[in-house]
């Protein structure tokens, strides 16, 4: 996994007119806030510790067991022994002592190599909780960039919007001067007034774009909904993409076919383990105890035993009604269906892959006509402002002039926007998001 930052871009040449800025932030300050603060990150940390605590030894069943106990009972009885020598013992009110305390080990020195199998099976489930964390921390930090780029795009588009309103004042203005000299008639001024409108309306709509779109990347550095934050003021640049690196990349780095391939490795390892069940299980059980009655009555007053004790024990497995057989069966069965859904996933990731490529390359040829469109638009809409201005054109041609910088700025931020996300979307399956 990579994640490295380069310039995020501007769009538009420089004649637009900046937003205020607060809490100026760039992508990298973005993905490094979010990573460090950000839940799902802490949910994948905890993951991975529970899984890193659970491999060990101890835990597959290596080493034995050992218990310890220790017991004290007293007894209130009445007595009445006749013994076989015709003695006879009668006494109330007998106190009876019983102390107990022993140590016991229990230690499985053979059960058919379960417990490596087990062992490997926490080791396998530690590499996937590794694995799940470093895909959190990547569709982390591609979530955020594309929030980010969201609100580049935006304030991009309240610039183009913003520079439009400034032509329909002045359009506005000229049909205003023209109506009062009598040289127009009152339906340009009307028309133009409606069109500088419905620009204030777009400008309105894209600000409360903006606060949404704010809240989604605060929401992701953990931050409150409507903390200010402002993304820095650059323009969109592409980077060159090689399909077949990624192809290749995506075979090795992409999380999902390694989650996958990690998942199938668990499965041989339950098959390991409920192999075992089949063989012989051979114990080592040790005991030490220490045992003291003692009686004010009785034929014993005091009676003392203790000492250690050790023994070999071996199970052999004959029937178990095929449980094993069975659960080899559906084993096999859940290994068959692992690697159908590698391979449907595989399939469903090249697919991916080829439409995301497809997308970048398209929207990148938008850009780049779009960019050329802008830079005629602005000349076609100059000139059609000074031939209003002198009464050599009506405001139709005005109007149509403006409306077609306005597509045109609209189609070049929106193709470039998609160029970006495109591009993050194909490192993203390749298992790597370079910061741009």
């Amino acid at each position: 996994m990579r994640i490295k930052l380069v310039p995020v871009f501007f769009l538009l040449s420089a004649g637009f007119p900046a937003m205020a800025q607060d809490s100026l932030m760039t992508a990298r300050e973005a993905v490094d806030i979010a990573l460090q603060n950000n839940l799902r990150i802490q949910i994948a940390k905890s993951d991975q510790d529970i899984a890193r605590i659970n491999n060990n030894w101890g835990n597959a069943g290596k080493w034995p067991t050992v218990t310890a106990g220790i017991g004290n009972t007293e007894a209130l009885t009445n007595l009445n022994q006749k013994l076989s020598n015709g003695s006879e013992i009668i006494r109330n009110g007998v106190t009876n002592n019983i102390l107990t305390a022993n140590v016991s080990a229990n230690w499985r020195i053979y059960n058919g190599m379960r417990v490596r199998a087990t062992k490997e099976r926490f080791e396998e489930l530690e590499r996937i909780s590794d694995l799940q964390l470093k895909q959190e921390i990547v569709r982390l930090t591609y979530d955020v960039l594309i929030a980010y780029y969201n609100l580049v795009r935006l304030n991009l588009q309240i610039r183009a919007t913003t520079a439009i309103i400034d032509l329909s004042k002045e359009r506005e203005k000229i049909a205003e001067t023209r109506f009062n000299v009598g040289s127009a008639a009152k339906t340009d001024l009307l028309q133009a007034s409606i069109d500088l409108n419905t620009q204030l309306v777009n400008l309105t709509n894209i600000r409360q774009q903006i606060r949404v779109s704010r809240s989604v990347l605060n929401n992701l550095l953990k931050r409150e909904p409507d903390a200010p934050l402002a993304v820095l003021d650059t323009a969109f640049g592409q980077q060159l993409v090689d399909l077949e690196d990624l192809k290749k990349r995506t075979e090795s780095q992409n999380f999902q076919l390694m989650l996958a391939q990690r998942d199938r490795a668990v499965l041989l390892q339950d098959r390991r383990i409920i192999n075992a069940q089949r063989l012989p299980v051979l114990s080592l059980n040790s005991n030490t105890s220490f045992n003291r009655n003692k009686a004010t009555g009785g034929f014993f007053l005091t009676n003392q035993t203790y000492g250690p004790n050790i023994g070999v024990n071996l199970a052999v497995p004959i029937f178990n009604n095929n449980i094993t057989r069975t659960q080899l069966k559906v084993n096999e069965l859940q290994q068959q269906q692992q690697q159908l859904q590698y391979d449907l996933l595989k399939t469903e990731i090249r697919r991916d892959l080829q439409v995301a490529y497809d997308e970048y390359k398209n929207a990148l040829a938008v850009s780049d006509l779009e960019k050329e469109n802008v830079k005629l638009a602005k000349e076609n809409n100059f000139i059609s402002t000074e031939r209003f201005r002198k009464l050599q054109s009506n405001s139709i041609e005005l109007r149509q002039a403006q409306l077609s910088l306005i597509e045109a700025q609209d189609r070049y931020i929106n193709a470039a926007y998609r160029a970006k996300v495109a591009a993050a979307t194909l490192q993203l399956l390749a298992g790597e998001v370079i910061v741009q």
